[in-house]
């Protein structure tokens, strides 16, 4: 057939000859070998790096490769500690990946807002970071609340000899412990390794009995879910008005 059309002396089409290829425009050769890669199960043994991760969605958001592009969503939440939360935060929106979204936005939310760049916040877009700032403020609102306040010996122990010596010494050990954990300036502990290393301290006039009861307050954790409830919250609000599957 192609010989054919070459003897009758019509003009050669793209994709008649290695000469006259298919233009694609808009997309890399990179993007599309991997496409190709993909199609003829010649996948690679090593990793993607996140430059042709990025092409490669962006060929399938051109062309409505769906299936293809589930595979290279998989890849990307593999990878997904390579890229930094704000680029993330910028493919999910981009391409419509609500499976992106709340990973990103959570990791948003435990890096210091001194550590995001012009460029970071370029990615993410301004409505992010602002509600980013918000929710950060009212994270840090909450873990001075928990620091300050411990949570009280509302009925003692059978073993407890001394009620308000042992009320006292829990507010204190509380205070010198949690309220140190939580507030270091140079390395504010998470609420699960302050309490690990609370419990680990020396209660003085507290009895076994009442700090078996109180730990078991700890460790349902009803103060320090909150905050998680907050910001999944606020992630949901975001997915929601942001992102959206076609």
């Amino acid at each position: 057939m192609f010989a054919a059309t070459q003897s009758s002396g019509q003009i050669e089409l793209d994709s008649m000859s290695d000469d006259k290829p298919i233009h694609l425009e808009g997309i890399s050769r990179d993007a599309f070998e991997l496409f190709l890669e993909l199609t003829f199960r010649r996948m690679r043994a090593g990793s993607y790096t996140l430059n042709e991760l990025t092409k490669f969605l962006h060929f399938c958001d051109m062309y409505q490769c769906c299936h293809t592009q589930e595979f290279v969503v998989s890849r990307v939440f593999a990878a997904r500690f390579r890229f930094h939360p704000a680029q993330l935060i910028s493919l999910a929106i981009k391409y419509h990946i609500c499976s992106l979204f709340p990973f990103a936005f959570q990791q948003l939310a435990k890096t210091p807002i001194t550590e995001i760049t012009h460029a970071h916040r370029e990615l993410m877009g301004n409505e992010i970071f602002l509600n980013l700032v918000y929710v950060q403020a009212a994270l840090d609102h909450h873990r001075r609340i928990v620091a300050a306040e411990e949570p009280r010996i509302l009925m003692h122990s059978n073993d407890c000899n001394d009620l308000a010596g042992c009320s006292k010494d829990w507010h204190a050990t509380w205070w010198n412990g949690m309220g140190q954990f939580l507030l270091d300036g140079r390395n504010p502990q998470p609420y699960s390794n302050a309490v690990k290393r609370f419990k680990d301290m020396s209660f003085s006039h507290v009895s076994e009995g009442c700090k078996d009861v109180m730990f078991k307050i700890l460790d349902e954790g009803a103060a320090f879910h909150h905050a998680d409830h907050f910001t999944t919250k606020a992630c949901q609000f975001l997915l929601d008005k942001l992102v959206f599957e076609p």
